[in-house]
């Protein structure tokens, strides 16, 4: 079922710098949360640069801690900085993504295994998929993590980055295959610019192998200063919902008394 996900807490924005994991490399899928991955694509030269964002399936699932504010990355700086230099030096059209897995738990059991990722706003989030399409995605994003975390300073620093290539594993254009999350689900790519929607899609409670979705009331944009924000969307104070009340009534009441004229 289609339903947004409301913001648990006001829109507070921070700068994520390169602190706040315990772990250094990314952690994939099979430890039941992987890292939350932003991919950059320039598939004109076959090259892809991963960033770690700092938070994991779990924390940043539907009315997870880490989902329900907003935050900011600056990868022009910092320990993201050669990975985004790198990536953008070549003036080729980039395209992006974001995404992580959870591959533990059981297909019967609510919420226990799924993934998060972008996707195109616009289109309608399929509703059929099914846990059996999801098990060559898992394992492929985990080899695709697995193989960032040999490159670039993801095994020396807290949130790293790296640039991979080529026919292997590293090239995160072999991942997103079809501008789709390993070919499955929505459009899940954007152009340097654009805003993308995030869901997230996961086992369905009384629906054995079926995976359901929740759309989050938020987004991601990447900008061409390198600017990455996650945006929520503000829940309105009571006092906001009493004015337009208010205000409901007035126009009611002004339209009575136009009819009554």
């Amino acid at each position: 079922m289609n339903f947004k996900m409301k913001a648990l807490v006001a829109a507070a924005v921070a700068v994520m710098g390169v602190s706040g994991v315990a772990s250094a490399a990314m952690v994939d899928g099979k430890t039941g949360s992987s890292s939350l991955v932003l991919t950059i694509i320039d598939a004109s030269n076959n090259v892809s640069a991963a960033f770690d964002l700092g938070f994991d399936y779990a924390g940043f699932s539907v009315g997870g801690a880490s989902s329900a504010s907003s935050f900011s990355w600056n990868l022009a700086s910092g320990d993201y900085a050669d990975a985004w230099n790198a990536i953008t030096s070549s003036g080729s059209s980039l395209s992006w993504a974001i995404g992580a897995t959870d591959y533990v738990g059981s297909i019967s059991e609510a919420g226990s295994m799924g993934f998060i990722t972008t996707f195109r706003e616009g289109q309608t989030l399929p509703d059929s998929l099914r846990m059996a399409q999801f098990g060559a995605p898992q394992a492929q994003f985990d080899r695709y993590i697995n193989a960032n975390n040999a490159l670039g300073n993801h095994g020396s620093v807290e949130n790293g980055a790296s640039i991979g290539g080529g026919a292997l594993n590293s090239y995160g254009g072999q991942f997103y295959v079809g501008n789709k999350f390993y070919g499955i689900g929505p459009l899940v790519t954007g152009a340097i610019g654009d805003e993308l929607g995030v869901v997230q899609y996961y086992s369905a409670v009384g629906s054995l192998g079926k995976l359901t979705f929740a759309e989050y009331d938020a987004s991601f944009k990447l900008d061409a200063n390198g600017v990455l924000t996650y945006a929520v969307a503000a829940v309105p104070e009571p006092e906001t919902y009493a004015l337009l009340l208010a205000g409901l009534g007035l126009v009611g009441a002004a339209a009575r008394r136009r009819k009554a004229a």
